[in-house]
């Protein structure tokens, strides 16, 4: 069934890939943003499925404003890396569906195959099942989840994430490091850990300040990240070998058999890494 949506931000990056995405689908896509003559008003009272994906920090004045104006049999989503106040806040503003979605993703992707969307419904079962069908028809991997369990993983999956390697690239920095000159002493394996840190760091520094500091889950995470890098770090300087492996031993086994499918689906990564090493020009 082609539907009717509307995209609220919609020239922005998600915003723009998604209205692609939809379009080649064959639904009825409307774009609203500052820059369009079509508000986010009536694009809130025209559509069937109506989507909020505006910057975190505007997030919730959006919805207060709009969520008021979505039909009842309609369906309001957002594609916030947050979820329990967005769909809190949505909750409260709109007597319709609501569905917190979260794609795991930036827009930069060229499709959405084997991307993963999470999905929160919170209001009403009418629209999950086809909501789910059409980002499943386009190649996505969809995982549901309630809105505090989503934050709670994602403080690991990105307030961790973003963490360590904003830390990683500023140790290289304070250090004096060249990055050209570590480049060539590593390995590939060590070249796309730093790879992925610059990936991360060639991004909008306004988004990922909003992911860390408006996530109420990420402040333990990190307590206990830095509180965990003080015990490996006081095994280091005490030179205590023991302890150093100890922790190195209970890492692993808290891994268990994952560990050993991702040594392979690594050792895939830097083959392919390595090969394009050796095709790169000499400078």
């Amino acid at each position: 069934m082609h539907r009717k949506i509307g995209i609220i931000g919609g020239t922005g990056g998600m915003g723009s890939l998604f209205s692609d995405v939809f379009t080649s689908m064959g639904h009825s896509v409307t774009v609203s943003s500052r820059h369009t003559v079509i508000t986010p008003e009536e694009c809130a009272e025209s559509n069937d499925i109506v989507i909020i994906t505006v910057p975190i920090k505007n997030t919730i004045e959006v919805i207060r404003r709009i969520a008021p104006l979505v039909n009842e049999d309609s369906v309001l989503m957002d594609f916030t890396s947050l979820k329990k106040r967005e769909v809190d806040a949505m909750l409260e503003n709109s007597s319709c569906e609501v569905i917190g979605c979260h794609p795991v993703f930036g827009p930069s992707v060229s499709n959405l195959q084997n991307q993963v969307i999470v999905l929160t419904p919170a209001r009403g079962n009418k629209w999950i099942s086809e909501i789910t069908a059409i980002f499943r028809k386009a190649g996505a991997l969809i995982e549901i989840s309630t809105p505090e369990k989503h934050d709670e993983v994602m403080a690991i999956v990105q307030g961790l994430i973003h963490f360590t390697s904003i830390t990683l690239v500023n140790t290289m920095r304070k250090m004096n490091a060249v990055p050209e000159e570590i480049d060539k002493f590593s390995s590939p394996v060590y070249r796309m850990r730093v790879d992925f840190a610059e990936r991360i760091l060639n991004q909008n520094p306004e988004l990922y300040a909003d992911i860390a500091i408006s996530n109420p889950k990420v402040p333990k995470v990190l307590e206990t990240y830095i509180k965990t890098s003080q015990e490996l770090f006081e095994s280091v300087i005490s030179q205590n070998r023991e302890s150093f492996i100890e922790q190195f031993k209970l890492a692993s086994e808290y891994l268990g058999e994952t560990k050993i499918d991702a040594e392979k689906r690594t050792d895939r990564i830097i083959d392919f890494a390595s090969k394009l090493k050796e095709s790169e020009p000499d400078a």
